[in-house]
């Protein structure tokens, strides 16, 4: 199914329903498809079509949801490039895409200008949102007919490429195709109702991010209204929830942080918001506990969703009833210990926990999460390597490392290239950090293996105080082993007064190594 239907069939059923909301317009479902109909015949008019990459480079904006599915209609595929990047990763990121058509925002004309000699294969970039000589972005999109357009498309054929974060190396393309999205969308949301009220959905997270794209579709397959930040802050976030009505949103945990920080966040009226859901980086367990007692309280339900690019997205989610902890003693505490986890596996991806050998393990025992189902990636863009160590035997190795209990419940423990090896025995960092941010005196909690020359790795802990106090070596050291095995034991500690993270707030391990992993004297 090509993606561009997600919008021809709402744009059918519910024509009339705004569509799109932006910081000046509101275009509804029936403008939404002109549009897109228009900008498909320009871009065919254009040359680009089935084979052709269609880039764009800008902070969040309606012209999202027109140029992704104008690119859909055509066969082309969509390349939303992550501004934030330095020039030399836009370069190559552009270059190693084939990006043909580039739509650049006037923030960043200036830093296409310069990069321009660097990407011969631009063919042509329109401003978008301003005019700077040439034909701008409505222009193009204006001279083209309000006709259809409907390109003979594959299932497997690509549809989307997006660039993960590239913190030990430069970024990798997940190449997905409309199998994956269609796969996500259909077995996940409803089509359009228009016997139902409309939903009202708030996306704050960036459309080059898989959480901003998969929103972009499954908001306009079931005929919801998209309510598009350009970027988050707290207070614009809390005001557009009370003034468009929303009832979904998505966040990421640094955004649900502060939000709750807002001074006067209970002056905001909320009581149309069902649903926040939060994901893309570890939910520091401090900052969920506190969320379980402002939201559900209030009627807003909470689900985590963990999930991958190289999965379209989600593969669990803990759900709203898992935040709700209103049952006897004995129920809440089993619920705070799963607040810990990232939920049950999505009804459309199988997951195994898998040894190194690729046995797959029993429960509650650690290893690798793999899934398989429609959802995962082709693969990486250009690159056969790092494909061929990702998907093996059918299965996405997602590099993060984790169990399942009893109930079916995945509980992430760490990434594999994070994992430390202490005299043999291999330990994940997570499991050591949610004991350490449990201590009263520390807010948030680092860990990492540093070389030493009798055990191979030992332990270190970077932490940040909570109000300033901070516990001695002997303290902290005999806090964790009441908690866990003794090996398990941070031999070194370092105070920092932040942890380094990237925009979605996941800490850069990478960064922390580069500081504080030098070779230890300790034993």
């Amino acid at each position: 199914m090509n993606t561009a239907e997600f919008l021809t069939i709402s744009a059918a059923i519910v024509p009339d329903r705004v569509a799109v909301v932006g910081e000046d317009e509101r275009v509804s479902y029936a403008e939404l498809q002109a549009r897109v109909n228009r900008l498909a015949q320009a871009l065919q008019a254009l040359g680009v079509g089935k084979g052709a990459n269609v880039g764009m480079m800008a902070v969040n904006s309606p012209a999202y949801a027109e140029i992704y599915y104008a690119s859909a209609a055509v066969g082309a595929t969509f390349v939303p490039l992550n501004y934030r990047a330095k020039p030399e990763e836009l370069s190559y990121m552009v270059n190693a895409a084939d990006v043909n058509v580039l739509f650049v925002e006037e923030r960043y004309w200036s830093i296409y200008q310069d990069m321009k000699s660097a990407v011969p294969g631009v063919q042509h970039a329109f401003p978008l949102g301003f005019a700077a000589g040439g034909q701008s972005y409505s222009a193009l999109r204006d001279s083209g007919e309000d006709i259809p357009v409907f390109a003979d498309i594959d299932d497997g054929d690509p549809t989307l490429i997006i660039y993960t974060s590239g913190t030990t190396s430069l970024p990798k393309g997940v190449v997905l195709s409309y199998r994956a999205l269609t796969a996500l969308v259909v077995n996940t949301q409803s089509p359009a109702d228009p016997s139902s009220d409309q939903e009202v959905v708030l996306v704050s997270v960036p459309f080059y991010h898989i959480a901003g794209a998969t929103t972009l579709m499954s908001a306009v397959f079931s005929g919801r209204r998209l309510v598009v930040l350009p970027a988050f802050d707290p207070q614009s976030w809390l005001a557009a929830v009370e003034r468009e009505k929303v009832t979904h949103a998505f966040v990421v945990p640094t955004m649900l942080k502060r939000v709750m920080e807002v001074d006067d966040f209970d002056q905001y009226d909320l009581s149309t918001l069902r649903l926040i859901t939060y994901g893309a980086a570890p939910m520091p367990f401090e900052v969920v506990r506190h969320a379980c007692d402002v939201f559900p309280p209030r009627g807003i339900g909470l689900m985590n969703a963990y999930g991958q690019t190289e999965a379209t997205g989600s593969m669990s989610f803990l759900a709203p009833d898992d935040h709700r902890l209103d049952g006897t003693p004995e129920e809440n505490e089993r619920k705070v210990e799963r607040l810990r986890s990232v939920g049950r596996p999505m009804p459309d991806i199988q997951v195994a926990i898998m040894a190194p050998d690729g046995r797959a393990l029993p429960v509650n025992e650690d290893g690798e999460i793999c899934i398989r189902g429609d959802r995962v990636m082709r693969g990486y863009n250009k690159r056969d390597d790092d494909t061929g160590e990702a998907l093996r035997d059918g299965w996405l190795h997602t590099g993060d490392v984790g169990k399942l209990d009893d109930d079916g419940y995945l509980f992430i423990t760490g990434r594999l290239k994070d994992m430390i090896i202490r005299g043999g025995e291999n330990i994940a960092p997570a499991e050591i950090e949610n004991v350490l941010e449990d201590h009263p005196a520390i807010a948030e909690a680092a860990v990492i293996g540093v070389p030493d020359n009798e055990w191979g790795e030992i332990i270190k802990a970077i932490l940040v105080a909570d109000r300033g106090e901070r516990p001695g070596t002997e303290e902290l050291t005999a806090y964790v082993k009441s908690r866990l095995a003794s090996y398990k034991a941070p031999a070194l500690y370092e105070w920092v007064d932040e942890l380094p993270r990237n925009h979605l707030g996941k800490i850069l391990k990478t960064e922390l190594r580069d500081k504080y992993g030098a070779a230890s004297t300790a034993s």
